[in-house]
């Protein structure tokens, strides 16, 4: 199997991806000309318009539009974890949003300013319990990715993120490398990799 790049260079890529990935905005004031994809747009407030993610972000923290995408929340992170460790099989594994780390990403990033701007007990509750059981769900799903490559889970993929599946991928592509050095050895060759 090809190397298709490190593993650390293709999670990274997916993040580039996420980045750039359209999200609709609605203008909350004038902002003039702007640099889009789509060309030069004249902003007024009242438009709602797509712009790249990284790009909405960056006006959003500036006050200037308001990001009409519906955001990953707690209660979310914390039924998905339900679901994954209620499915102890590995053919249970629970399908989740394409973007579900990068939104996790988010949702913490947003956790992490409130907390700076105004701490609180439960603002800091709620930050650990979101990191404790996004670790445990993303180390539950891990370790049934493990047991799906090692049985060929293919169709289980649709099921993965895509970091998931890049995982999946490269682990699946180590299982059957060891699989045929294992049959050339029990085979009588050499086991010699050339």
């Amino acid at each position: 199997m090809p190397d298709g790049g490190s593993l650390e260079l293709r999670l990274r890529l997916i993040v580039m991806d996420y980045e750039m990935r359209p999200v609709r905005v609605l203008a909350l004031k004038d902002i003039g000309p702007l640099p889009l994809p789509q060309g030069i747009v004249n902003i007024r407030r009242g438009d709602e318009l797509e712009m790249p993610r990284w790009q909405a972000r960056i006006l959003s923290e500036e006050g200037a539009v308001e990001i009409r995408e519906r955001a990953l929340d707690i209660d979310t992170i914390n039924m998905y974890h339900y679901r994954e460790k209620r499915g102890q099989a590995a053919n249970q594994l629970q399908g989740l949003p394409q973007d579900f780390y990068m939104a996790a990403r988010d949702l913490i990033v947003k956790l992490n300013e409130m907390i700076r701007e105004s701490p609180s007990t439960m603002l800091i509750r709620d930050r650990e319990v979101l990191e404790k059981n996004l670790i445990d769900l993303a180390e539950t799903r891990l370790s049934k990715i493990i047991r799906l490559a090692v049985s060929g889970g293919e169709e289980f993929k649709e099921r993965m993120t895509p970091e998931e599946g890049i995982v999946y991928d490269r682990l699946r592509g180590v299982v059957e490398a060891w699989r045929r050095y294992a049959r050339e050895i029990a085979g009588g060759g050499s086991g010699e990799r050339g």
